[in-house]
């Protein structure tokens, strides 16, 4: 079988150095121990911080922003405070939201 080509492995630690010196940075400045959970809150909570995580990931949409945060540390989506979060939403809201 072929080996996967050099470039694969480097992109991938890549986006993984990035991924994690983002959620410490996202951790130093709130002042709170490291949590991805808290991390990804702050994501969905921030528009700005998400857009600055975009950035650090190489992601030009939210959704797969999103979508690698919880590929990479799927234990947020068992979160209790992620659920409390996306719970407040009124389903109208997000739909009206999700259209524009």
């Amino acid at each position: 079988m072929l080996e996967p080509p050099p470039y694969d492995s480097i992109e991938t630690e890549e986006f993984l150095h990035s991924f994690y010196s983002f959620c410490t940075f996202v951790a130093i400045v709130n002042g709170k121990k490291l949590n991805y959970a808290t991390v990804f809150l702050k994501l969905l909570e921030s528009e700005s911080l998400l857009n600055l995580f975009k950035l650090y990931i190489n992601e030009e949409t939210n959704y797969g922003a999103l979508k690698k945060f919880i590929q990479t540390e799927p234990s947020v989506t068992k979160s209790k405070y992620i659920t409390k979060f996306l719970n407040k939403f009124d389903k109208n809201t997000f739909q009206q939201r999700s259209s524009l």
